[in-house]
């Protein structure tokens, strides 16, 4: 319907008016503490980076005397076949932080950048695995008990996957890049997140796991290519191998949404990894997974309860046990045998005193953060958060405007990890309606109102007719098909999508459901909508006129809090103006009066007025 003057009203609402404390979930410093190793009964922040040690890796697999498979470390020692880790040496340049499609100014030498990006990956995957995948208040393991090896979380997750079993992976991958073929605009990255589908599909979303905030509107070419962006775009591609271990932890843990609760052993990884006896069991089936998807391990160690239970006893090489894998000499059998390996033998090096060092800047760690943002992993209004609480901590620990990466980052980082908020297993994805975004959409016009909207899926979502003056739950992300009169008075459906845009712009990722509203008003052929934090209106007492209520069958009657008379209605009625307003513009329209006189307790209760 053309209308004659079209005017779209916005009361633009800051997204800091949005309160944090009731943002996504976040943990708190001692849920963090839970997830470090400790020493001597308290927190041990100390990152253990490998440095200046060599490690055999890419090496063949040969059949020993038992039937089982080892490493050929007596072959292992062709070119290609190690490597010597020397992180200042490697990689002494001072780098630019500019990504594809987000130049920067801000530089960093770059061995600082693989390195606070493999620490950052280690505390990240920790962090989702436990609280991400949709497990309960308590998180994916129980963290009250010991694994099966006598360790707690904090140091079962450090010794297996530490900053080092990252590097493991990016030797095992690419040779941290070096493998990567030349000349060419796109590979998988360093750590090989394959794309498109494969992986980055799973992180996106498409089987109803994975992490949709924030990989569905990351670019993958931007965050994993390792041309595209500083230090063979390092950050990018461990962040998301750190994302990757716990959408493949969740599809094996019963946290899809149709196996969600299941007891089944093919649903129980999380249980397997918390009583498994062999010490080498979380790098080993991560790693599993990682290189033969998790469907595999529901085939294999996860098949039925009784191969359940005869794995989880195997005190070590569980690898080697055929009723757990299926025996075969191949690149996945090198792999879960490599990746272990690597790591175990560069966390030792590391814990004998063999470990990287370096002094970070404030400078360092604020363009790291920024760096996040502009890969696009959170927004600007939470890396701002992070910096400030990082700073904080930064400035009490420094000496001479620096501090240690591996005795004193790991207390900044706490700050950043507990200030960013737990993406969850398919949170904003096509499956996700437990995590939608939704918003109360208010119609204060004086017409019963058609509200079609589809969700951020662009599946049908809202088909209602709303009375006036009522409110319905609208997905902040979706979009308005049809905003019009029942009776053809007003079609306001361009307007309202522009309305929704100016809403959504005002939110982050912090954003809780149902916690901002659009007000929708028509007038003056005007369509209006008022944008802000959801404040809904008083509650009407009982007994008075309620201007959201369908008074369809006449003779109510009602007491208006404006002048505290009471009306009756003649015929149906919905919204409008109040009973004392309408009767004073028209006695013989849909409310009359009925009292000659102020209904006593309206007069003294002195409720507050409905007015519209």
């Amino acid at each position: 319907m053309k209308k004659a003057s079209i005017k779209v009203l916005y009361a633009a609402i800051l997204c800091g008016l949005y309160n944090p404390a009731s943002a996504i979930q976040t943990i708190d410093i001692e849920e963090y503490q839970q997830l470090l190793p400790s020493v001597q009964g308290a927190p041990d922040y100390r990152i253990l980076l490998a440095d200046k040690v060599t490690v055999n890796y890419h090496c063949e697999i040969i059949e020993t005397p038992d039937g089982g498979y080892d490493i050929d470390r007596e072959g292992c020692n062709k070119p290609g076949q190690f490597y010597h880790v020397d992180w200042q040496a490697e990689f002494p340049n001072q780098i630019n932080l500019s990504v594809r499609g987000a130049p920067s100014s801000n530089e960093i030498v770059e061995h600082k950048l693989w390195a606070i990006a493999f620490a950052h990956a280690s505390a990240s995957s920790r962090i989702q695995m436990q609280y991400g995948l949709r497990k309960g208040a308590n998180g994916t393991f129980d963290l009250t008990k010991p694994f099966a090896t006598g360790e707690r979380f904090g140091d079962y997750f450090e010794r297996q996957m530490n900053p080092n079993y990252f590097v493991s992976k990016g030797l095992q991958e690419s040779s941290l890049g070096k493998d990567l073929p030349a000349g060419v605009d796109e590979d998988d990255g360093v750590l090989q997140i394959e794309y498109p589908g494969s992986a980055w599909a799973e992180l996106q979303g498409v089987v109803g796991g994975g992490f949709p905030l924030p990989f569905k509107n990351l670019d993958p070419k931007t965050v994993l290519s390792s041309h595209s962006g500083p230090a063979r775009n390092i950050l990018g591609s461990s962040l998301s191998s750190g994302f990757y271990n716990g959408s493949a932890l969740a599809i094996v843990s019963g946290s899809l949404p149709w196996n969600q609760g299941s007891d089944l052993s093919q649903d129980s990884m999380h249980l397997f990894l918390q009583q498994s006896k062999d010490p080498d069991a979380l790098s080993m089936l991560m790693s599993f997974m990682y290189n033969r998807g998790p469907y595999a391990a529901k085939d294999q160690l996860l098949r039925s309860q009784d191969v359940f239970d005869h794995c989880v006893s195997i005190e070590e090489d569980l690898e080697d046990d055929w009723t757990c894998f299926q025996k075969q000499n191949d690149f996945g059998a090198r792999y879960i045998r490599q990746i272990p390996d690597v790591t175990n033998t560069l966390t030792s090096a590391a814990a004998q005193g063999s470990f990287y060092d370096t002094q970070l800047s404030w400078s360092d760690i604020n363009n790291y953060l920024s760096l996040l943002k502009n890969y696009g992993f959170y927004s600007e209004a939470v890396i701002n958060k992070a910096k400030m609480a990082a700073q904080t901590v930064f400035n009490d620990l420094q000496s001479d405007g620096a501090i240690s990466y591996q005795s004193q980052f790991g207390r900044v980082l706490e700050q950043v990890m507990v200030n960013f908020p737990i993406y969850e297993l398919g949170e904003g994805g096509p499956y996700d309606e437990q995590g939608k975004k939704q918003f109360y959409f208010y119609n204060y016009s004086a017409n019963t109102s058609l509200v079609v909207t589809n969700n951020e899926a662009n599946q049908a979502d809202v088909n209602e007719f709303v009375l006036s003056q009522n409110r319905i739950a609208v997905d902040l992300n979706g979009q308005f098909t049809q905003l019009k009169a029942s009776d053809g008075t007003y079609e306001c459906t361009s307007e309202a999508n522009t309305a929704l845009a100016a809403l959504k712009a005002s939110t982050d990722e912090t954003y809780v459901s149902l916690s901002a509203q659009l007000k929708f008003s028509y007038s003056d052929n005007t369509c209006a909508f008022e944008h802000g934090p959801h404040t809904p209106p008083p509650p009407v007492r009982d007994g008075y006129w309620d201007p959201s209520k369908l008074y369809d069958q006449p003779g109510e009657m009602v007491i208006d809090s404006l002048d505290c008379h009471e009306y009756q209605n003649e015929w149906y009625i919905v919204g409008g103006s109040a009973p004392s307003l309408s009767f004073s513009q028209d006695p013989w329209g849909v409310w009359r009066r009925l009292s000659e006189r102020p209904n006593s307790a309206c007069l003294s209760d002195n409720p507050p007025a409905n007015k519209m």
